[in-house]
């Protein structure tokens, strides 16, 4: 099915134990995880990777798992008995960021070959000084490949250890990439890419972070999963709370960089903004993040106190500079393996402890409301 024939994105609620969760999610969305394998299979191999190195890189990348973050490794395995795949290639969705360094033969491989395998977006939070009901809100689109639109879903957890939160994520992926607790702590994310990427492999995945952040209770805990431990690759988290607080994270692989609203907004892109003594590369690939967060911020600033789900949702939409704009379309003159758009656009009210998310470019698509499940089952 294509993705722009999509009305809205498939929703799962998983609960019981981690293993359990993991099984359901891979009974739920067995072709979805499928495909998601087999697409970046082909991804890595356009860009040079073969197959055998992709999945070896995954296998130890599924120990990494393991060591890090046991819940999470048993979740993935439910998913992999689930879907009927190997714990191998849902290791090889779950460590995507990191797998790809590790499969290039050598460091100029890494250089010239990975920024191509980085998601771009464009993400803001508003503070409630900012919004015409108080409420603190994170929004984001999730700029990626086309073909891997249909791969996308919402997952709503209801734990018995924790927090239940609700998140988009690619099927066959444990952890969310952008979502929201019932602590009322939000994440957005956005990708980077630094000179240093890929030079130490083996750490803490990208994903598993996301997890542990919409698992977390505190905002600070929020945070230190993202800083607890030096990284393998970049990226970017743009983290809320309720209450009003927003924090920006900018990860390189050994130092970080933190970024607070300015006049209660805050947006970014695909580069390096503060991290001191950080080669910035993404924006080299796509030129357009340096335009595409302060267009953003503009867009927000003439509105700010009455800024709400609607104006969030109207400023994501825009298409200045299209087809590289905020609501990204496809460039028909990149390669067919290569051509990104906007394949969901999200606005989380993290007093509500809920996202609304389209299925495609916002413009060209509704956005449906996905609440965080209840302490008490429905």
């Amino acid at each position: 099915m294509n993705a722009v024939a999509r009305e809205k994105l498939p929703s799962v609620t998983l609960s019981g134990d981690p293993f359990d969760r993991g099984r359901r999610h891979g009974e739920s969305f067995e072709a979805e995880v499928a495909a998601n394998v087999d697409r970046y299979l082909e991804l890595f191999e356009h860009y040079g990777a073969s197959r055998d190195e992709v999945l070896a890189e995954a296998e130890r990348y599924l120990e990494v798992i393991e060591d890090c973050n046991e819940s999470y490794a048993e979740e993935l395995r439910g998913v992999a008995d689930g879907s009927g795949l190997s714990p191998t290639r849902i290791a090889l969705l779950n460590a995507r960021y990191e797998v790809i360094y590790g499969a290039y033969r050598d460091e100029t491989d890494r250089a010239e070959r990975s920024d191509g395998t980085v998601d771009g977006c464009t993400s803001v939070g508003v503070r409630p000084e900012a919004t015409a009901d108080g409420r603190t809100y994170l929004g984001q689109n999730w700029d990626w490949l086309a073909d891997v639109a249909d791969g996308t879903v919402v997952t709503r957890i209801r734990r018995e250890d924790g927090p239940n939160h609700v998140a988009v994520t690619e099927a066959g992926i444990v952890g969310g990439k952008m979502g929201v607790n019932e602590a009322g702590i939000g994440l957005v994310i956005n990708g980077l890419v630094s000179a240093t990427d890929g030079d130490a492999p083996y750490r803490k995945p990208f994903h598993v972070r996301c997890r542990e952040i919409l698992e977390a209770t505190r905002l600070d805990r929020a945070v230190g999963s993202v800083i607890d431990r030096p990284r393998t690759c970049s990226a970017n988290f743009l983290l809320g709370h309720r209450d009003g607080e927003i924090i920006d994270v900018e990860a390189a692989p050994e130092s970080a960089a933190y970024i607070y609203p300015d006049d209660h907004v805050l947006t970014h892109a695909n580069h390096f903004e503060r991290c001191d003594g950080v080669e910035s590369r993404l924006e080299r690939l796509i030129p357009d993040s340096l335009c595409r967060g302060p267009r953003l911020r503009r867009l927000l600033e003439t509105g700010r106190g009455s800024i709400d789900e609607e104006s969030l949702q109207s400023a994501l939409r825009d298409h200045f500079d299209e087809p590289a704009s905020i609501c990204r379309h496809v460039d028909p003159d990149d390669p067919p393996e290569e051509r990104e758009q906007t394949n969901v656009s999200v606005v989380l009210d993290l007093e509500d402890r809920s996202l609304c998310a389209t299925a495609g470019p916002p413009c060209e698509r509704s956005y449906h409301r996905y609440r965080c499940p209840s302490s008490t089952p429905d």
